[in-house]
């Protein structure tokens, strides 16, 4: 059945000819047509000889080659398995006693991911990882809500502030009264530890998350409520009770410095 519209499109042009053959004042009056026409016969003809063509040559499937899809997913597994890896060995190394070069502060967060868009972090709470985090990207010079905080050591508190996000915390969580801010930030304020899942969600802001999908195109972190909820619970107890609370936050050159640091505390 597969070469029978082959066998019928070249019976269909055989007729043609000898139709025109015989009548040559028909082809005067529409070889203008024709022409218009000719490259809908090129791609009929060469379908017809393809189909005719199968008639007497057996196919041989050509091997099955790799898709470009196969090739990005199999790109993809790597950089994941890649990154897991490192991301085990940052935990382990904040986490060992030995590295004492970080400044004390309650909070740790390690950036080590930048794209142009997006950053993403490591979120230590007593040298212990804690969760994922994701900011804007680095800038020069400052896009208002499109530009991760500079790094360094700040201080943790409460935003007496209602805004009108944070009465739609209210209004969601039972358990949320005011958002935790980062304070005394050269150049910015109203910078909060919050719920989202990427960088058009965080104006400037940290949020925070228990999973993360760095290998995608537009990076994310993922189940962002579930960490908020713990983070929360956490943190806003010792700042009721007027512990000075601070928050460390070190770019992507972290290890870098800490290596260099710790070789001259050695030395």
């Amino acid at each position: 059945m597969n070469r029978l519209p082959g066998l019928l499109v070249l019976a269909g042009v055989i007729l043609l000819v000898l139709f025109f053959y015989s009548n040559p004042e028909v082809l005067d009056k529409i070889w203008l047509w024709l022409v218009g026409f000719i490259g809908y016969l090129i791609v009929l003809l060469g379908k017809g000889y393809e189909k005719i063509k199968g008639l007497f040559i057996e196919n041989n499937p050509a091997p099955n080659p790799t898709t470009p899809k196969e090739n990005i997913n199999h790109k993809i597994k790597h950089l994941k398995e890649t990154q897991a890896s490192d991301l085990e060995s940052i935990k382990s190394l904040i986490e060992n006693e030995d590295v004492a070069t970080i400044p004390e502060a309650l909070i740790t967060i390690l950036r080590y991911l930048d794209d142009g868009n997006t950053t993403l972090g490591l979120m230590f709470i007593q040298k212990k990882f804690f969760a994922y985090t994701l900011e804007d990207t680095h800038r020069d010079e400052k896009v208002p809500g499109g530009t991760r905080i500079p790094e360094g050591h700040y201080k943790l508190g409460i935003n007496e502030n209602l805004s009108p996000l944070t009465q739609r915390y209210r209004n969601r969580f039972p358990w949320f009264s005011h958002h935790i801010e980062i304070k005394e930030i050269p150049n910015y304020d109203k910078v909060y530890v919050h719920i989202g899942n990427s960088h058009r969600d965080t104006e400037g802001c940290i949020l925070i998350a228990d999973g993360v999908n760095a290998a995608s195109t537009e990076k994310m972190i993922l189940q962002s409520q579930k960490a908020y909820e713990r983070f929360y619970k956490m943190v806003l107890p010792k700042i009721n009770q007027n512990e000075p609370l601070t928050i460390n936050i070190l770019n992507e050159n972290w290890f870098e410095i800490l290596t260099k640091k710790q070789q001259l505390v050695n030395a």
